[in-house]
């Protein structure tokens, strides 16, 4: 089956176009790639620094609940003290 020049130009033409579309789609691809990578990269240094806060937060709320830093901190902010043996009232129900 011989074809005709006018088909074997359609048939290259289309190739052609072919073609260069997968080579766009490659290209558009390949920017996209770039393009979230770069995006992964700048979220993973972000979560590096929420979890590094996120430790500080844990060592601070661990020094907080030891009950001499509540009870420093209950004298210092609040003027409170530890009362004396005789100025403890016991209540009975």
């Amino acid at each position: 089956m011989k074809l005709s020049v006018e088909t074997k130009i359609v048939v290259i033409v289309v190739l052609l176009v072919l073609t260069v579309a997968s080579a766009i789609g490659v290209v558009y691809t390949k920017h996209l790639n770039r393009k979230y990578y770069a995006q992964l990269q700048k979220l993973q240094v972000y979560r590096d620094q929420l979890n590094t806060e996120w430790g500080q937060w844990q060592l601070e709320k661990s020094t907080f609940a030891t009950s001499s830093e509540i009870e420093r901190l209950a004298r210092e902010k609040l003027g409170m003290k530890q009362p004396h043996k005789n100025e403890l009232e016991i209540i009975r129900p």
